[in-house]
């Protein structure tokens, strides 16, 4: 259940000292009994309706049409901001700047004869970005995208009996959303990209300056987005932050990729307190506590939330999508399987998969919540499984972000 409706009601008794007992007294009274029938019977009404669509009793039993909707050529405009510029180093953003200054070696001639035809440094300067989203303006696509999401999602929570992290759920539709409140705010959106700016300096010996301002826009293919942000303070302490809103994206080159989010990610929400606790004592039983050393606990740690998320989707999602989605090909789930194979952070996948369906998911989401070291274990033994016949995947994120804490 995504969304609680509460309901107070407030009476307000007012007793006359006459006409009780007169026909005009009886008439009100009457009235009165009718019109607090009425308010009654609206209020179970509308409890009703809400316990419904919280549920899932209200939900279409079908998506295939959901499916054709996803199959319809992504959209990259209107372009809205979503958050505002940060300065933070981009690998990927960097490595593109540098491909293209390699392939216009005409501007790099026109730096050198600005700088007096010398040798040429250079050196980056700032990077910024920020995260823009495509809205989904298909009224019918929102609808039932939207609905697919709280039906799935309620699924999967009442089957786990994990906490309901959310606050919302919407569809959205305008910049720069004001996110807080307790919970977790889910924003739906059509398509999801980042801006970069970035400013590089060249110089020559004499220390004479030519700035180059880059901008670029980079649709992410980043499907469903859950960050934990890392701080390593100078005292070796780490300190956690969680955002309190997820994005899921309704548009994938493969439709299961799309279903999948949903699912993937309440997950990866629902457990990231148990991987948090892991990364936090794994650094304070190492030797050496330093900014790479976080990064390579981090990474490690969350490429094992990925093996759990993954294998209780495996065990979770099949039933779901034979009854609302009996149309999905299985050659789309095994093209998943394929294009995410390739992902570093799913490199424990194939195997996870194999142990949730040998321990059962409740086993497999108890081992890990008490202590995810011990499905670490079974994930590092080298027995080999057989291969599992069906395989179910979901989103690409950027789980966790090491930074260092000064101060």
């Amino acid at each position: 259940m995504l969304e609680e409706a509460k309901i107070g009601t407030r009476l307000s008794m007012e007793q006359r000292s006459q006409g009780e007992n007169s026909i005009l007294g009886r008439t009100k009274k009457f009235a009165k009994r009718k019109f607090l029938f009425k308010t009654w019977l609206s209020a179970v009404l509308f409890i009703l309706t809400s316990l419904m669509t919280n549920y899932g009793l209200a939900f279409p039993n079908d998506y295939t049409r959901l499916v054709d909707l996803i199959e319809l050529e992504d959209k990259e405009k209107p372009l809205y901001v979503f958050s505002d510029f940060e300065r933070e180093f981009d690998e990927d953003s960097h490595e593109a700047n540098l491909d293209y200054f390699n392939q216009h070696p005409e501007l790099i001639e026109r730096i050198r004869k600005e700088l007096g035809g010398e040798e040429i440094r250079w050196r980056l300067d700032t990077l910024m970005h920020r995260l823009l989203f495509v809205p989904e303006t298909r009224k019918e696509y929102a609808t039932i995208f939207e609905n697919y999401c709280k039906h799935v999602t309620g699924y999967v929570l009442d089957k786990t009996n994990l906490n309901n992290p959310y606050r919302k759920l919407q569809t959205l539709d305008r910049e720069s959303p004001i996110i807080g409140g307790n919970g977790i705010t889910v924003f739906l959106v059509h398509n999801l990209a980042k801006e970069f700016l970035t400013k590089y300096i060249f110089s020559n010996k004499r220390r004479k300056k030519v700035k180059i301002n880059l901008r670029s826009t980079v649709f992410l293919g980043t499907v469903g987005s859950y960050t934990t942000k890392v701080y390593l303070g100078d005292n070796g302490k780490l300190e956690f932050i969680r955002d309190n809103y997820t994005i899921w994206q309704n548009s994938a080159k493969n439709p299961y990729t799309a279903l999948t989010v949903p699912v993937e990610e309440t997950l990866h929400i629902g457990l990231r307190e148990h991987t948090e606790r892991a990364i936090r004592e794994r650094v304070e039983l190492s030797s050496v506590k330093d900014l790479e050393e976080v990064e390579s606990i981090a990474e490690d740690s969350i490429a094992i939330e990925e093996a759990i998320v993954g294998g209780l989707v495996h065990a979770l999602l099949p039933d779901f999508v034979n009854r609302y989605v009996p149309i999905l090909p299985y050659s789309l789930i095994e093209e998943d399987m394929r294009s995410k194979g390739e992902l570093k952070q799913y490199r424990h996948l194939k195997k996870g998969i194999q142990i949730v369906e040998s321990i059962g998911y409740e086993n497999a989401l108890k081992m890990y919540s008490n202590d995810p070291m011990e499905f670490r274990k079974l994930l590092m033994q080298s027995t080999k499984r057989p291969r599992s016949t069906r395989t179910f995947r979901g989103s690409v994120h950027f789980p966790l972000i090491v930074r260092q804490n000064h101060g």
